[in-house]
Formats: C-alpha cells, sequence, structure tokens
C-alpha cells in the first residue's frame, strides 16, 4: 500500500508539473513573441521615418542616431528596385525583394523574421523599407527557460517521491504496528484494547474499531466457552446416573430381570443425553420460539425424576396456558433450577404456575415460582449467581456453577427470564411468553 500511495502521489504530482510547465512555456513564447514583434514594428517605423524623396529619388537623411539604425535595412521605390541593401546571405536579400512589393507583411527566414512597411510623401506611397531581427537571442532565452524549468521538474519530482516516501511511512507505521498488534491479541489475548479513547481521526477510528473486534472476538470465545461448559454441564447428571446403574449391574450377582432393568436405564439415559444435546443445539435458532409448552406437563416429568432421589420431596401448584416455547427447551430452563432446588432444600420444594395478564404495553406471560426451604440467597448473591461458574456461599457438594447461567441464556432466548429473590426462602421466578388466545 504504501509503494501504491507514493506513486500515485508522484504520477499526480509529475502530471500537474507537466502541465504548469507546459502552461509556463506556452506564456514564455508568447511574450517572447509579442516582444520581438513590438521591436521589430518599432525599428521598422524607425526606418521609414528617415527615408526622404530628394529630387524624385529615396534617400536615408543623416541623423545624430545613424548609429543606432539597425543596419539589415532594405529600402525599395516603387519599381521594387533596391535603393539601399545591406551586405547579407543572399536569402534574406530575396525575401526581402518579395516582402517589397506587398507591404506592409512579414515573413521567417531561418531565425530571422522580415517585415515590409510602406514609405509615404504626404498621402501617396514613395517606397518600401524591409528591416530584420534576428530572433536566435530570444529562441535561445526560451530554450533556456525551459530547460531550468524541466531540470527543476526533476528535482521536485525527487524531492516529492523521498518527502512522500517519508511521510507515508510515518502515517502508516502505526497502522502497521496495530495490525500486528490486533493480529497477536486476536490470537492470545483478545482481552487487551488499544484504548486510544474516542475516535478524532483515522488512526483513533482504526484503533476504535479494532477494540470492537476484539471485544466481538473476546465475546465469541467466552460464549464459545460458556456454551461447551454448559452442554457439559448437562450431560453431566445422566452420565453420572449411568455410571451408577452400569455399576450396580457389575457388582452385584444380578438375575436377568435386573439386569435388563439396569440396560433398560441405561438405554433410558442415552436417550435423556440425546434429546439434551439436540435441545441445546436448536436452541439459538427460530424453533425455539414456535412450539408449545405445557409447563404442567414439564413440571410434572421433574416431579416423576425427584421422586427417584432419596429424601426429596417436590410439589407442583397452579395452571397456566401453554408457553410459546419448545418443550424440550422449557424443560431444560427449569431443569437446573429445580435440580438446585433439590439439592439445598432442607426437605420441599414448591413450584407455583400462574398466567400473569398482559401489563401495559406488555404481552401475557406464564410465571414459574421454585421455592424451598433451604438457606437461599444473600442479597449480594441475587446478580452474582448468573455468572458462570459463581458458586453460592451456602453451596456444598460439586456443582460447576453454570445451571442458572444456562437456565436465563435459554429463556432469554424465547423472550423469558429469570430472576433470583433472597432468604428468607430461596425463590427464582421464571417467566416464559404465553401462547396467545385464538
Amino acid at each position: 500500500m504504501r509503494r501504491r500511495l507514493v506513486r500515485l502521489a508522484i504520477v499526480v504530482i509529475a502530471v500537474s508539473v507537466i502541465l504548469l510547465t507546459a502552461a509556463f512555456w506556452l506564456l514564455l513564447r508568447g511574450w517572447l513573441r509579442h516582444d520581438a514583434d513590438a521591436l521589430l514594428a518599432s525599428r521598422a517605423r524607425s526606418a521609414a521615418a528617415i527615408v526622404a524623396v530628394d529630387s524624385g529619388h529615396l534617400v536615408v537623411e543623416e541623423t545624430p542616431g545613424d548609429e543606432a539604425i539597425e543596419p539589415e535595412m532594405w529600402l525599395f521605390d516603387l519599381s521594387s528596385s533596391p535603393v539601399v541593401r545591406p551586405p547579407v546571405h543572399r536569402s534574406l536579400d530575396a525575401a526581402a525583394a518579395a516582402l517589397a512589393s506587398s507591404a506592409p507583411a512579414t515573413r521567417m527566414v531561418g531565425q530571422v523574421e522580415l517585415r515590409s512597411l510602406p514609405v509615404l510623401d504626404g498621402p501617396r506611397p514613395v517606397g518600401t523599407v524591409v528591416v530584420a531581427l534576428s530572433l536566435a537571442p530570444y529562441i535561445h532565452s526560451e530554450r533556456l527557460a525551459v530547460g531550468a524549468a524541466i531540470v527543476l521538474d526533476v528535482v521536485i519530482l525527487a524531492g516529492t517521491a523521498l518527502l512522500m516516501r517519508r511521510l507515508v511511512g510515518s502515517a502508516l507505521h502505526p497502522v502497521a504496528e496495530m495490525t500486528v498488534r490486533a493480529r497477536d491479541w486476536g490470537a492470545h489475548d483478545p482481552d487487551q484494547r488499544f484504548g486510544l479513547g474516542p475516535p478524532h481521526d483515522e488512526i483513533t477510528g482504526l484503533a476504535a474499531t479494532l477494540d470492537g473486534l476484539l471485544t466481538r472476538l473476546a465475546a465469541s470465545l467466552r460464549h464459545e466457552t460458556l456454551v461447551t461448559s454448559q452442554i457439559a454441564h448437562e450431560l453431566k447428571a445422566p452420565l453420572a446416573r449411568m455410571r451408577a446403574g452400569a455399576e450396580a449391574s457389575a457388582r452385584y450377582d444380578t438375575g436377568p430381570d435386573a439386569l435388563r432393568a439396569a440396560l433398560a436405564g441405561v438405554v433410558g439415559e442415552v436417550d435423556e443425553l440425546t434429546r439434551i444435546v439436540e435441545t441445546l443445539l436448536k436452541a439459538p435458532g427460530t424453533t425455539a420460539t414456535t412450539g408449545r409448552a405445557d409447563l404442567a406437563e414439564v413440571a410434572g416429568r421433574l416431579v416423576r425424576d425427584a421422586a427417584l432421589r432419596p429424601g426429596a420431596r417436590m410439589t407442583v401448584h397452579g395452571t397456566a396456558r401453554p408457553a410459546l416455547c419448545d418443550p424440550d427447551l422449557a424443560e431444560r430452563i427449569l431443569a437446573p433450577i429445580v435440580d438446585n432446588a433439590l439439592r439445598h432444600a432442607a426437605s420441599t420444594v414448591a413450584v407455583q404456575i400462574d398466567d400473569v395478564g398482559p401489563a401495559t404495553g406488555r404481552p401475557s406471560v406464564v410465571r414459574v415460582t421454585i421455592t424451598d426451604d433451604g438457606l437461599g440467597f444473600t442479597s449480594d448473591e441475587v446478580g452474582a449467581v448468573f455468572e458462570p461458574g459463581y458458586r453460592g456461599i451456602a453451596v456444598s457438594g460439586d456443582g460447576a456453577g453454570l445451571g442458572l447461567p444456562l437456565a436465563r441464556r435459554l429463556a432469554r432466548l424465547v423472550g423469558g427470564d429469570v430472576r433470583v429473590f433472597p432468604a428468607p426462602r430461596s425463590r427464582v421466578v421464571v417467566t416464559l411468553p404465553a401462547l396467545p388466545e385464538i
């Protein structure tokens, strides 16, 4: 890019210099031509003024300024016969004789210009005077000036090329440095930023753009890591149950019926894993908000799963219209919240389902409130529990702190939300858009 900019600048300046030099040459040539014409006309008038008629013959009067009269002067009578003829080349003599019959006129012979002017005796012509002027000094001056202008143009172009190379290099150096740093940060440390403030020129504008790209890259990488962690989190429980069933079958001498039941449980857990993966993969798509989820039925399935845990007690109350959400996705939203409540409750978990009518300017929603009698959340934890990897103060066990962030992310994908309320009773409220009434 640097070379292209330098070449473009040199080409533009070269064209400009050539045009200016051409204009200068034309103006100089016109001015010199005008000056030569004026001088030649003045000499012709001066020569005609010193011609007189004496006894019917043309004579040149002697004046104190004879030494100033141009020596290359011809004087012809009316019959074009020469009266005065200077010692010049034969070609000039012939051109002067030709001009004598067509005065006033001009003619170029090589680098000499001749001009004729009639000689008047009162109102009638009595002869013709012809004067010559060498244009060699004018041509020499013109060539010298144009040559100097060309040399100056070359010097200007050379200086411009060096200056443009330095200026362009200096201007693009920060861009090249920023490009290298952005490439390195993108590969190894996307949280780095240039931090040049609001853009006020091209460099700070580029820095702001690169900062935005790095921000989106870092967010994308965090999102990828979060999704991977959330999928692993959702697969953890079914895998643990599969392992427990397989260990139980292998550890004890069981009969065929018990073994078939254990294998059927493994198959069921595999189906559950498949359903979880499919749900998480289709969550970002448009199908997530085109289903019809009966939250009472979803909560019923969670109650049946909770009944398999020793000491767990869970109840469901209330009914509501279906939610505008994929049923499997609704289960993935509620499952980690219910699982947390069952793990940390002292004895019971209650699920309340309500149909909340439309508020001013807002559509109807279905609200699911999960309450347990555990220690609950402190006021400081209300916002922190939705940070991936955060585990509450009262949490024990091997949880990864990803259940609530996953539930909120999935709920917001379909236009809902998940909120947490502090102790004395742990309470989590899930809202999902209600299916419109027909």
